[in-house]
C-alpha cells in the first residue's frame, strides 16, 4: 500500500482529500502547515494554519510545521516514503509575510520574483519534482466536486444580475489570466467594489458588500491556467462572507471550481434567498 502526502492549509479542503485518498486504499502522511511569525491575522483574518486532529480524525497520520520551514517539510515526506503529495486548503499569500524563511523556500521565492501567482506555484512544484516528490492534481481526489457547466441553484436571476454575471466573469478572467493576482470579483450595476488580491477571495467578498451595500455579485474564476494542482473552491466558509456581504448572487467558472460539502451548500443557498450559479465563456459573452 503506498503513502501519499498532504500538505494542508487551513479549511476543510484537506480533511475531504485525506477522505478521498483513503477511500482509494492509500496511506496518507500529511503535514499540517502553522503559522509562525506576524501574518496569522491578515488577509483572510482567520488564517492559523491546519489543525493535525482533524486530519487526523480522518484517518491521517499528521504533523505539525512552520510553513517557512520548507526543507524540513520536505524532509518529513521522504523519511516516509512519500513520491506523490496534494497540496489542499488555504494558504493566503500573507502568510509567508512576517515568517522565518528558510534558506529553501527564499530560493524558490526569488527565482519568481515579480512573475504572479501561478508562476510561484510552477516553481515550487519544480522545486518538489527536483527534490523527489511529484505534486499531483488536485482533480484525482476531487472529480465530483467539480461544478458541470449549466449548474444552478436559489432563486433565478434577474436581468440586472445576468449583466453583472456577464461583466464580472470578464473582469475576473482578465485578473487571474492577465494580470495572475486573484480569481474573485464582486460588481454591483456594472461597477466593480472589489478585486481580490493578497487578502484572499473571502476578505475581498467582504470588502465589496461594504463599498457597494447589498445586491452585488461576487464572481469566482480559476483562468486559462493549465494547471489543476491548485482548484478554487467555494464551500460554507464562502456563503458566509456572501451573507456578511449581503450579496445576491455568487457565479464560480464552470468545470474549474469545486463546491465543497455540497448538500448543506445548496440548503444555506435557499435559506439566505440567493442564487448559486455557473458560468462559462459562452455565457458571459
Amino acid at each position: 500500500m503506498k503513502t501519499v502526502g498532504v500538505i494542508a492549509g487551513a479549511g476543510r479542503v484537506p480533511v475531504l482529500g485525506v477522505r478521498a485518498a483513503l477511500a482509494k486504499g492509500w496511506r496518507v502522511f500529511a503535514v499540517a502547515l502553522a503559522p509562525g511569525g506576524v501574518s496569522a491575522g491578515q488577509g483572510d483574518t482567520a488564517w492559523t494554519g491546519s489543525a493535525c486532529a482533524a486530519l487526523q480524525e480522518a484517518g491521517a497520520e499528521c504533523q505539525t510545521m512552520p510553513v517557512g520551514e520548507y526543507a524540513r517539510i520536505v524532509e518529513a515526506f521522504t523519511e516516509r516514503g512519500v513520491r506523490e503529495i496534494y497540496v489542499l486548503g488555504k494558504l493566503p499569500k500573507t502568510a509567508l509575510y512576517g515568517e522565518p524563511l528558510d534558506s529553501a523556500v527564499r530560493d524558490v521565492l526569488a527565482s519568481r520574483a515579480g512573475q504572479g501567482d501561478h508562476a510561484l506555484i510552477e516553481a515550487f512544484i519544480a522545486d518538489l519534482a527536483r527534490r523527489g516528490l511529484a505534486v499531483r492534481p488536485q482533480s484525482e481526489l476531487f472529480a465530483e466536486h467539480i461544478v458541470p457547466p449549466g449548474f444552478a441553484a436559489g432563486r433565478p436571476l434577474s436581468t440586472r444580475e445576468e449583466a453583472d454575471v456577464r461583466y464580472g466573469y470578464m473582469v475576473a478572467r482578465r485578473l487571474a489570466d492577465v494580470a495572475d493576482a486573484g480569481q474573485t470579483v464582486v460588481v454591483k450595476d456594472g461597477i466593480v467594489l472589489a478585486l481580490e488580491a493578497a487578502e484572499g477571495t473571502d476578505a475581498a467578498i467582504r470588502r465589496g458588500g461594504q463599498l457597494g451595500g447589498p445586491g452585488a455579485v461576487v464572481v469566482k474564476v480559476k483562468g486559462c491556467r493549465g494547471i489543476d494542482f491548485e482548484l478554487p473552491a467555494v464551500g460554507l466558509e464562502t456563503l458566509a462572507a456572501v451573507e456578511d456581504a449581503q450579496a445576491a448572487v455568487l457565479a464560480v467558472e464552470a468545470g474549474r471550481i469545486l463546491l465543497l460539502e455540497r448538500e448543506a451548500v445548496l440548503r444555506r443557498v435557499e435559506e439566505l434567498g440567493i442564487a448559486l450559479v455557473a458560468v462559462t465563456g459562452e455565457d458571459a459573452s
